[in-house]
């Protein structure tokens, strides 16, 4: 083989190598891309879960404070109801 004919295959072999490099970057790049989008659709499922708890967390304590004032009432009512009979 002569120099030129080795430069060639040398150039042709290097873009060959080079084209496959750049697939290889674009399917990375999309595949990041759509990791970027299921992490934006899981941040806002976490928001909104984050949102659900908070709620629920308010009504539990309206909820454990209207018990307690029932509670409350109940032994009020128990008492005058002693002092009734007695």
């Amino acid at each position: 083989m002569n120099a030129m004919s080795l430069a060639w295959l040398l150039i042709g072999t290097s873009l060959c190598g080079v084209m496959v490099l750049m697939v290889v970057l674009w399917l990375l790049w999309m595949g990041r891309q759509s990791q970027g989008r299921e992490l934006a659709v899981l941040r806002e499922l976490l928001d909104e879960l984050g949102q659900v708890i908070v709620q629920l967390e308010q009504e539990k304590a309206e909820l454990t404070s209207g018990l307690r004032a029932e509670k409350a009432q109940a032994a009020q009512l128990r008492r005058q109801l002693e002092l009734l009979r007695g």
